[in-house]
């Protein structure tokens, strides 16, 4: 067979060629349906393109898709079903920019509370702002379609109303079922039909007082999870669903005095939640990439300015570990100093020249007392070009003088 005869004609102009869908358009600015309507009989595809397409694919091993009640996604080291019939909004959001983390303390830490959850454990998760005690849940949830929802505690919100809600009418008072009992006891049902259980998320869980560390209490139970009516009837927790409580410190405050619990948690309360784990700072490996995508404007401008800031990032975290300083230096702080640098960027047109000192008074402004201000300004000194303090005789210099 010659190569002319290995080739397929186009009906329209006698133009040759192994594949007639590009010549189609481009030529004659018909799609492929188009040219078949008026020449049914029409060839796209030589022979000879058939036959070697047949012969790649014929070397790849093709596997059934899976199932979709049989979808799984890694999350971490842990394999989580997927449940495809739940839509977005019925699961906790996805994080900005979220990775991850997999690296120093707090990549381990993520992967012993990854287990927990896998397996059903009611979990406490504490730790510092900033560590992702929060944003770990709402990333799980959100990638495996998993229904969830967030409960924020705060000393004066009322947790009872959570569960019932007293009405009035005309005639007479009753009690009305509050969305998380509904939660909690018959689970969600999807457009499918079928019924998965919850995973909700107490925020904030250390402020929460007596009366209302106790409204969650039996919701926990070891043996059937339960909630107690107002009229005293009994539900059931709905089989499976998962209990994960966020909070600063372990219900007691922490030790440096910074982070205060409403009360203290009874141990009985604290002792029902399964497993306790407790988050430390990101690892910068981590966090580099998160502010590269969170902040590309400063990242395109300032990109040697990264390895600068992971140098002041140890250091300001090391110096809270330690004591020395007497404030925080979170993700959420490092999205201010840098989110201030994009700022002033973007406002001025141009990258001035201590530009990381000047947009670093963006989170120091924010530390308790003059001293700290001070400490905060000479932990990153070493670090970014041309020094953070004023150089000379600083012995007895305010935080107001400083040119930050």
């Amino acid at each position: 067979m010659s190569a002319a005869t290995e080739l397929v004609t186009c009906p329209l102009c006698d133009h040759q060629d192994h594949w007639l869908g590009d010549h189609f358009a481009e030529i004659h600015g018909l799609s492929i349906e188009e040219v078949l309507e008026q020449h049914p009989k029409t060839q796209i595809e030589s022979p000879a393109l058939t036959k070697a397409y047949e012969k790649e694919m014929g070397r790849q091993r093709r596997q059934a898709a899976p199932a979709l009640d049989e979808l799984k996604v890694s999350f971490g080291d842990f394999a989580f079903s997927v449940n495809p019939d739940v839509p977005a909004e019925a699961c906790l959001p996805m994080p900005e920019e979220y990775q991850l983390p997999a690296h120093g303390e707090l990549g381990r830490e993520v992967q012993r509370a990854l287990r927990y959850i896998s397996c059903g454990r009611s979990t406490y998760i504490w730790g510092l702002p900033g560590a992702g005690k929060d944003a770990l849940p709402h990333a799980l949830c959100a990638a495996t379609r998993t229904p969830s929802a967030i409960y924020q505690i705060s000393p004066e919100v009322d947790i009872m109303a959570w569960f019932f809600v007293r009405s009035f009418d005309a005639t007479s008072t009753k009690w009305e079922e509050g969305e998380l009992l509904r939660q909690l006891r018959d689970g969600y049902r999807t457009q499918t039909g079928r019924v998965l259980p919850y995973t909700l998320v107490f925020s904030d869980f250390d402020r929460a007082g007596r009366a209302q560390a106790e409204a969650i209490r039996l919701v926990m139970d070891s043996i059937q999870g339960r909630i107690v009516g107002p009229t005293g009837q009994i539900y059931r927790v709905f089989p499976g669903t998962r209990i994960i409580m966020t909070a600063n410190t372990m219900g007691g405050g922490d030790e440096r005095g910074r982070m205060v619990s409403s009360n203290l948690l009874d141990g009985s309360i604290l002792n029902r939640i399964e497993r306790k784990v407790m988050f430390h700072g990101m690892d910068w490996r981590d966090e580099e990439p998160i502010i590269r995508a969170k902040f590309p404007l400063f990242t395109q401008k300032c990109s040697s300015s990264l390895s600068k800031i992971g140098a002041c990032v140890k250091a300001l975290r090391k110096a809270v570990e330690d004591q020395t300083l007497y404030g925080e230096f979170s993700h959420r702080d490092l999205c201010t100093w840098v989110g201030d640098a994009e700022d002033i960027i973007r406002v001025s047109g141009k990258v001035p020249r201590n530009l990381l000192k000047q947009s670093f008074a963006a989170y120091a402004d924010g530390l308790p007392d003059a001293q700290n201000r001070l400490a905060a300004v000479r932990l990153i000194d070493a670090h970014i070009d041309g020094g953070a303090v004023e150089r000379g005789d600083t012995s007895g210099i305010s935080d107001s003088d400083l040119d930050l």
